[in-house]
């Protein structure tokens, strides 16, 4: 009765040798899986952070490019001039009026007033 003691028991120390061996494996396969997480973790990390320091780049030229268009057009003579003309067309000044006063060939000021005419 002993002996079949003894030889449960190495059996059964066997089958739990196997299981703990089984364990081990997976646990390292769970490291494994773990670690390489966390490297790609960290990857979408260092990429997000420069994808962020870029939109904030573009954000900034974009910015910038508006300022100095809404300069651009703060200083434009000719611009202001078309803006005066397009108000005074507005107001019912004539084609030689616009002429005179804005300085424009007639063509131009044929142009302004054909189009305000058929904006109306």
């Amino acid at each position: 009765m002993a002996i079949v003691a003894i030889v449960f028991c190495f059996l059964w120390h066997k089958s739990q040798q196997k299981k703990i061996q089984a364990l081990e494996e997976i646990i390292k396969e769970l490291i494994r899986s773990k670690d390489n997480l966390t490297k790609q973790v960290n990857e979408l990390h260092v990429g997000s952070v420069g994808l962020g320091k870029k939109v904030f780049s573009l954000n900034s030229t974009i910015r910038d490019s508006l300022e100095r268009q809404q300069e651009l057009v703060a200083h434009d003579p000719d611009s202001k001039l078309y803006t005066r003309a397009v108000k005074m067309v507005e107001l019912g000044a004539d084609l030689e009026e616009v002429m005179r006063e804005c300085d424009l060939p007639r063509a131009e000021a044929e142009l302004l007033l054909n189009l305000h005419a058929k904006a109306r």
